[in-house]
């Protein structure tokens, strides 16, 4: 019998890696707030005799995760760095929201995710992981207009949020910015998962993936966050394990 580590790498090759995080570079979309990524190539060949870059970036930069720290002030016990480095690893399920055409603003109710779960024929449980499909990645661009990425999306009702806190799912992701925010046109609403049901219940957030609509329904998924001392978040290099049959 090969032993489990043989086991192990013998599943991951019969596996496709889908890489879900956008790549950093200078003038990517970021949370209007938040410090912009800067990239610069501080040491170079001509003058140096080798390369390295210097990165200015905050914690929510790019692919990225969100501690109870973040937006509870109860909870600045609960950094990043506090959670083991395998705490996003683990059977996802991925939600086509797409299908349900929201527009920014709009907020996507329980009664509809329950619908969605039917035509699906699975729905994420106990310390499984969430990925929400807006197809919102569309307007990710590091072009002038890529304010609208950062200022506008759909989000979900209070009862959706609930919906998945009280399955105990492990976390929840999005390819928008701010996951379960609806925001429209730089207006913030409330967010019930970052204040309420997830943070506050050790339900990690990870926003600002890409790639989502290249997943099944169910995947394995791996990230792993910069261990940062009183880490209110850190980026991320989310990817998915597909099996290649």
């Amino acid at each position: 019998m090969p032993d489990i580590l043989t086991t192990l790498s013998e599943l991951f090759a019969a596996c496709e890696a889908v890489d879900l995080s956008p790549t950093l570079e200078n003038d990517i979309p970021r949370w209007p707030t938040h410090p912009p990524l800067v990239i610069q190539p501080t040491v170079t060949h001509p003058h140096d005799g080798y390369y390295c870059q210097t990165l200015f970036l905050g914690e929510h930069t790019g692919a990225h995760v969100d501690a109870p720290a973040h937006q509870v002030s109860a909870m600045m016990e609960s950094t990043i760095e506090t959670y083991p480095p395998d705490y996003l690893c683990g059977q996802a399920v991925t939600y086509p929201l797409h299908r349900l055409n929201m527009k920014p603003g709009q907020r996507i109710t329980a009664e509809q995710i329950l619908r969605l779960e039917e035509e699906m024929g699975t729905a994420a449980g106990e310390n499984e992981i969430v990925l929400m499909d807006f197809h919102w990645f569309r307007y990710w661009t590091t072009a002038g207009d890529w304010k609208y990425y950062a200022k506008n999306e759909p989000g979900l009702a209070e009862d959706a949020v609930r919906l998945f806190a009280e399955r105990k799912v492990r976390a929840v992701g999005s390819d928008t910015i701010a996951c379960d925010t609806p925001v429209i046109a730089g207006e913030e609403l409330e967010s019930y998962g970052h204040h309420m049901h997830w943070l506050p219940n050790h339900i990690l957030i990870m926003e600002e993936l890409q790639n989502l609509d290249r997943l099944p329904v169910r995947c394995y998924f791996i990230a792993v966050p910069l261990k940062i001392k009183n880490g209110s978040g850190s980026p991320i290099r989310p990817f998915a394990l597909v099996p290649r049959n």
